[in-house]
């Protein structure tokens, strides 16, 4: 008797451990899982930009924005070298930022009305068939990596430290019918040294694929008039 109540006892200790093991082993695989489509290197990046900078939220799996949605960064996904165009989420921010309604917002086919006959490359910023249409600045060549966008006015100078995006501009893109001056610093780490003369002037519907090399993630501030 005592030896099948042993048993019967050392089985129900057994049967937790084998469940807390097959736990542990779930969770392993998960993460490895991530690991391998690269989804925990994207939250990661996200969540550095969100440590750095202040006001800002994760709207969807690749997007951050700030102030409703006044500026919003969106990244690559995992094995892309382009941040996809806007999410749902992000595309309800927008149609509310230029005051129009969510089904009236549309993303135009690649390469359409670009100015720069040099570009190859298709962008992601975003347009609308009203309002101020968005610009977007690119951390890489070719409108890849990071695209981080505006859409409205803005007189006073748009410091790119305030989004962990200084000195990160490699290519561009104008939407919309503003004229943007895009300026650099004179003295390393001090926002107020951004000023004129601009580095360069991105007309109403134009882009650049490539900045020149003396340019190149050398952008710090913005005015957009």
């Amino acid at each position: 008797m005592f030896v099948e109540h042993m048993g019967v006892f050392m089985l129900k200790r057994l049967r937790p451990l084998a469940v807390a093991a097959a736990m542990l082993l779930s969770f392993a695989t998960l993460g490895e899982a991530r690991a391998a489509d690269g989804s925990d290197s994207l939250q990661q990046q996200i969540d550095d930009v969100l440590a750095k900078t202040d006001g800002g939220v994760q709207i969807s799996r690749n997007e951050i924005a700030w102030n409703g949605g006044e500026v919003i960064m969106a990244f690559p996904l995992p094995g892309e070298a382009q941040a996809p165009v806007s999410s749902p989420a992000a595309q309800r921010l927008q149609a509310e930022v230029a005051g129009v309604a969510a089904d009236a917002t549309e993303q135009p086919p690649a390469d359409e009305s670009e100015s720069d006959s040099s570009a190859t490359a298709s962008d992601s910023c975003p347009t609308e068939v009203f309002g101020n249409d968005w610009y977007c600045f690119y951390q890489y060549k070719n409108f890849g990596g990071r695209r981080l966008q505006w859409n409205a006015k803005h007189v006073d100078r748009v410091f790119f430290s305030a989004y962990d995006f200084v000195n990160r501009t490699s290519s561009w893109s104008n939407k919309g019918g503003l004229d943007i001056y895009v300026m650099g610093r004179t003295v390393s780490g001090v926002d107020d040294s951004c000023s004129t003369p601009e580095l360069w002037r991105e007309g109403p519907h134009s882009r650049s694929t490539s900045l020149p090399s003396s340019l190149d993630n050398k952008a710090d501030c913005f005015a957009a008039v």
